[in-house]
């Protein structure tokens, strides 16, 4: 019996990676976390005695070296902020490692790691969630298609047919993420060479299936950034880019508490006690994560490739399709996010994937596989091929 762990198992993305491992494995799945009884109340919700608890804060390497003992793959889904101390831990745990994402810097500083992983023969695979994830792995999948890839760009959007109506507004995924992708710097791949660009530039009207139609998408930092420019630069690629979508009038919101301070990372003095306002601000946005047990929405990633087969311009399209899951209350964001970790580590612990150190998912995951896997839990892909730019 392999023992799968999922750190932070109990915030918004775990539950859906616990799920997952609950519904398609038998297995022993362990959720780890700083807050104990939330973890524990978790995993007494399945009554699986599989499914257990352990605490472990992250900022406590030992606490996390114990609880990642029996581990064979530890899956991470706490914030992103985190990434390394939880990789040292499995370093030292010798367990293999999977996450969500690092937001282009972590992910440069994790990808520093892959002699040691190499050399105690674990892997570490890195962006395994929609996008980072599902996006790095179509990316692959197009790359396939053409003799030579010249350009990668990657987008999402989404569509909510309930609006969340008992709600001013409803943000897709944890406040400091968001805050981050709206105030860090985006970088580029352009003419061969990464570039950094101000913060949401970029914007270009989208056309995605309806009912979501157009969008305005703008640049934001993402990691598909940090591995694309090394993964396809045999195949040719010079130009790689990131938008995201958000609906105009929830951008003109976030923009507003940005351009008043509130998302400075510099601290303040009330009285006498010293805080973030940027840690209060997502503390409070967070409050505006979708959790209501009804949910109705759908998310649709999208990558276009352009490049040429048999000397002859194409481009190649693909998008791929994910929809709420209202049995468990899980929004399109959440399941397209969370189902991804645990087909994954499923994958490592099969051992499919034989490749060893820090690895992106384009660099050793199996297409066809991963998208048979991703079609048995209502995540479709779809592809396009158009000759000419």
């Amino acid at each position: 019996m392999a023992t799968y762990i999922v750190f932070g198992g109990y915030g918004g993305m775990g539950k859906v990676a616990v799920h997952d491992l609950v519904a398609t494995t038998k297995d022993r799945i362990v959720v780890v976390g700083r807050d104990g009884e939330k973890a524990k109340q978790f995993a007494h919700s399945f009554r699986q005695s599989r499914v257990t608890s352990a605490v472990a804060d992250a900022d406590h390497h030992q606490e996390l070296v114990a609880a990642f003992g029996e581990a064979d793959v530890v899956v991470n889904c706490a914030q992103y902020y985190v990434n390394m101390q939880v990789m040292n831990a499995c370093l030292d745990a010798e367990c293999h490692y999977l996450d969500l994402g690092g937001l282009f810097h972590m992910t440069k500083k994790q990808l520093a790691l892959h002699p040691r992983f190499t050399k105690k023969k674990l892997l570490a695979l890195l962006g395994c969630g929609s996008t980072p994830g599902i996006t790095n792995v179509m990316a692959q999948y197009g790359s396939e298609m053409l003799d030579r890839v010249e350009e990668i760009h990657i987008s999402f959007a989404s569509y909510d047919f309930i609006k969340h109506r008992r709600m001013p507004f409803v943000i897709p995924y944890s406040a400091y993420t968001l805050l981050d992708e709206f105030t860090d710097k985006p970088v580029i791949l352009t003419k061969g060479k990464l570039k950094f660009v101000g913060p949401m530039s970029g914007t270009e009207q989208e056309i995605f299936p309806e009912p979501i139609g157009t969008v305005h998408a703008f640049y934001t930092l993402h990691s598909e950034l940090a591995t694309f420019p090394d993964s396809f630069r045999k195949k040719g690629l010079r130009e790689c880019t990131f938008r995201v979508t958000f609906p105009d009038a929830f951008v003109e919101k976030i923009k507003f508490l940005i351009d008043l301070g509130l998302g400075s990372r510099k601290s303040i003095m009330m009285g006498n006690e010293k805080i973030s306002l940027r840690e209060l601000v997502a503390k409070e946005l967070n409050r505006f994560l979708p959790q209501d047990s009804v949910v109705d929405d759908m998310e649709y990633l999208r990558v276009l490739l352009r490049g040429a087969r048999d000397k002859k311009p194409l481009t190649v399209v693909l998008d791929c399709k994910a929809v709420s899951n209202p049995a468990q209350g899980f929004p399109a964001g959440s399941v397209d996010t969370g189902v991804p970790p645990s087909i994954l580590a499923q994958v490592i612990v099969a051992g499919t994937i034989t490749e060893r150190g820090v690895l992106a998912p384009e660099q050793c995951v199996p297409p066809e596989l991963f998208f048979k896997e991703l079609k048995k839990r209502n995540i479709h892909l779809f592809v396009e091929t158009k000759g000419g730019v």
